[in-house]
């Protein structure tokens, strides 16, 4: 597992922590088990003093535009939302899954090399002395790569989630097209369970996103109103920025809007009449043969024992807790107390843009 101790050396895990959530979760994760030691923890700790150096340095020498120090900020908070949270990658087992960890592994290069842009920036548009060269240097190089790796791993985890409930919807799709009777309460089942993942999901990663379009819309606010200041230098890399910020606000918006799409669709396919027809069903000598392919022989007390049973439990009961926790909120992203359900959210992401910009347009 190559791309845990890249995590490793990041800061916002370690070896110990792997092996304690792996082993919590009977993972499959090939790694060994490694033992508590206090320097894994040392370490984390110096890794976000140099992040933290970054921006404090330039805030107390005001030498940089203010937008591009809450920038950096990013790289913070992300850090801590990592160090806090990564360890649930490991305890709902998304690295057992081959095409989550070798996108997640094989993209690997790429961040580093873009990482590594900011040798550049710091070198020849910055002036201070070597030392702190040095530092800032490196601190932008560990706070670039934990920042993308941060956006990356919410993006993947809700895109796996995507194609899980995308193909939820399919199967029930399926049944209803087909009007097959066999197999409702296993759906049933799958629904709840991916309603819990989802919620989980959500809860623990939607900072991510969150803090993201935040800073960035401070950010980038701060950097337009003092355009006409900029270097040509700065002027390249606020528009690399802004660009940046649009395709991933896009792209996790549009995960966010098809997963809730899918969510309403699965709930008017359980609707259907169809799936309600077959679903809310009263056992009787009948239904229940028809139901399992199994003659009921009524004149064996057992059985009519088993029957009487069938009747008092029918899949009403099922389709009641079915139906409370479709309609439970459970893709409830937000954004500032802006639910991102609908289209509409874009259009108050704008006008919570545009406040952002008026509020600090001085």
């Amino acid at each position: 597992m190559i791309l845990l101790y890249i995590y490793c050396i990041l800061g916002f895990t370690n070896l110990y922590n792997i092996t304690f959530y792996k082993n919590k979760s009977n993972s499959l994760i090939n790694l060994p088990n490694y033992n508590f030691n206090i320097i894994y923890y040392f370490y984390s700790f110096f890794i976000f003093l140099l992040l933290i150096f970054n921006p404090i340095y330039f805030l107390i020498n005001n030498t940089f535009n203010i937008g591009f120090i809450i920038y950096k900020f990013n790289f913070v908070i992300q850090f801590i939302i990592l160090l806090c949270k990564f360890n649930k990658c490991i305890e709902y087992k998304y690295f057992e899954n081959n095409n989550f960890y070798y996108l997640s592994l094989f993209i690997q290069p790429f961040i580093l090399l873009f990482s590594l842009s900011s040798i550049y920036i710091n070198m020849f548009c910055i002036n201070t002395f070597i030392i702190i060269k040095i530092l800032l240097i490196i601190s932008d190089i560990f706070g670039i790569y934990i920042f993308i790796n941060s956006i990356l791993l919410f993006i993947i985890i809700f895109t796996k989630l995507l194609q899980t409930i995308y193909n939820l919807n399919l199967l029930i799709k399926e049944f209803i097209s087909s009007n097959k009777k066999k197999g409702l309460i296993e759906i049933c089942y799958k629904i709840i369970n991916l309603k819990y993942i989802i919620t989980n999901s959500i809860s623990n990663f939607n900072y991510i996103f969150n803090f993201f379009t935040i800073i960035n819309l401070f950010s980038l606010s701060f950097i337009y109103q003092k355009y006409h200041l900029l270097t040509q230098n700065f002027i390249i890399i606020f528009y690399i920025l802004l660009i940046i910020f649009i395709i991933i606000e896009f792209i996790c918006i549009s995960i966010i809007l098809y997963i809730s799409k899918l969510r309403s669709d699965i709930l008017n396919h359980i609707y259907s009449p169809i799936f309600v027809n077959n679903f809310i069903i009263k056992y009787d000598i009948n239904t229940f043969n028809d139901k399992f392919n199994f003659e009921l022989d009524l004149n064996n007390f057992d059985n009519k024992t088993i029957l009487n049973i069938l009747e008092e439990n029918s899949t009403s009961v099922d389709w009641i807790i079915l139906n409370i926790t479709l309609n439970s909120k459970w893709v409830n992203f937000n954004l500032c107390g802006i639910e991102i359900q609908s289209i509409d959210c874009i259009t108050k992401i704008l006008l919570l843009v545009s406040i952002f910009y008026k509020l600090f347009d001085f």
